[in-house]
């Protein structure tokens, strides 16, 4: 099959051909072949690093199932994501035992064992403190156990590809080692780590921060503060929720410039309310109100509770708040991602790479997928 477009990263016209679900070539073309292609980029599908839900679904629920996961696989295509880290929040040791076991099972459908290389574990070895524990439960926040992690990670089949965790937390550092020792990425996230935990974990081998700037008291010293360390040091990448609520737009051109483009990874943290209508909930036993923009509230507490807008919106709003290029913030969602958990297969748009596409356009600044191409195949346009 082949695939013409704009390169994204270089804007030349293209065609990409694909052969047994990679990509086989990739031609440079004096003129499309039909009409309608002259706006129209072609990119590697998205990653996303961090989905709790969709389309009401958990993936904690106690009793997901397969089919319910294969729904989810298709939904995301839909808005681009061919690859993502279905993600599990701080609980009991029980009920993560559950979740992973389920998610496992799912892994046994191809098309979920297609899009999911591993599973994100964000909790339960985080900060206990109001306001960095954000919306998880306070009451199941503990030390890091590896033991009970190994648990885990069997339960899971080990597929258990990234732990966030506090570097504060008694007995981090010597998790952080033996996690590296597993192949398993550490980030940190949910904490208040100070200079020096910081220092201590990333020389263990934490490699990156879980949605940075998120998952922290609404006031915090000026100077003694989790931020700082995190954006100083070149050896940590970051996830960034860019929906427009969880990140003020100077903040994220602050973390742009600090950083650079290669070292964000662009995230959507959506909760099984994305894709749902406006309304009020119950979510993990707490009652939640998503609003009509999008915004998931934990109103009791005054915080977050995820988000509900798919990866393309952060895309563009990298793009509106920062002036980075279309290329930087594409590949804060394809490359920079897959690099991180060194899965070669994917992320780049390559001869020998998946044939996992989008073609999109960019209208008032926002990204409009018109077709996603999945092992070289049309998987359809979104509804």
């Amino acid at each position: 099959m082949n695939y013409e477009g704009i390169h994204y990263a270089d804007g030349r016209k293209i065609s990409v051909e694909t052969e047994d679900g990679f990509i086989r070539e990739i031609r440079e073309i004096s003129a499309f072949s039909q009409p309608g292609y002259e706006e129209l980029y072609i990119a590697p599908a998205f990653f996303d690093n961090q989905i709790n839900g969709y389309l009401g679904i958990e993936f904690s629920k106690p009793d997901l199932t397969p089919e319910e996961m294969v729904r989810i696989v298709r939904a995301l295509r839909r808005v681009g994501v061919v690859s993502f880290l279905p993600t599990v929040i701080t609980a009991s040791q029980e009920s993560l035992l559950r979740s992973f076991r389920h998610l496992a099972r799912a892994l046994e459908e191809p098309e979920v064992a297609y899009s999911v290389p591993g599973f994100h574990l964000e909790g339960p070895y985080i900060s206990h403190e109001d306001g960095y524990v954000g919306a998880h439960s306070k009451e199941q926040v503990r030390r890091p156990d590896w033991e009970e992690f190994r648990a885990l990670n069997e339960a899971a089949g080990g597929k258990i590809m990234q732990v966030t965790l506090a570097p504060e937390a008694e007995g981090a550092v010597p998790f952080i080692e033996q996690c590296v020792r597993h192949g398993i990425v550490v980030s940190l996230g949910h904490h208040n780590g100070s200079t020096e935990e910081i220092r201590r974990a990333v020389e263990a081998g934490a490699r990156t921060v879980t949605h940075l700037g998120n998952g922290m008291a609404n006031r915090i010293h000026r100077f003694e503060n989790p931020l700082w360390a995190q954006l100083a040091d070149d050896r940590l990448m970051c996830s960034l929720i860019l929906d427009g609520f969880h990140l003020p737009a100077e903040m994220v051109k602050v973390f742009y410039r600090a950083k650079g483009a290669e070292r964000i990874i662009l995230t959507s943290d959506m909760t099984m309310l994305a894709g749902m209508p406006p309304g009020k909930y119950v979510w993990d036993g707490k009652e939640v109100r998503l609003t009509d923009e999008g915004i998931i509230l934990l109103e009791k507490e005054n915080c977050f509770a995820g988000a509900s807008l798919p990866l393309p919106v952060g895309v563009g709003n990298m793009m509106r708040f920062t002036g980075c290029s279309l290329q930087e913030a594409v590949e804060m969602a394809t490359r920079n991602p897959a690099r991180l958990y060194g899965l070669r297969d994917r992320g780049t748009l390559a001869p020998g790479k998946r044939a996992d596409l989008i073609l999109f356009r960019l209208q008032e600044g926002k990204v409009k997928i018109e077709e996603v191409i999945v092992a070289g195949e049309k998987a359809g346009s979104p509804e």
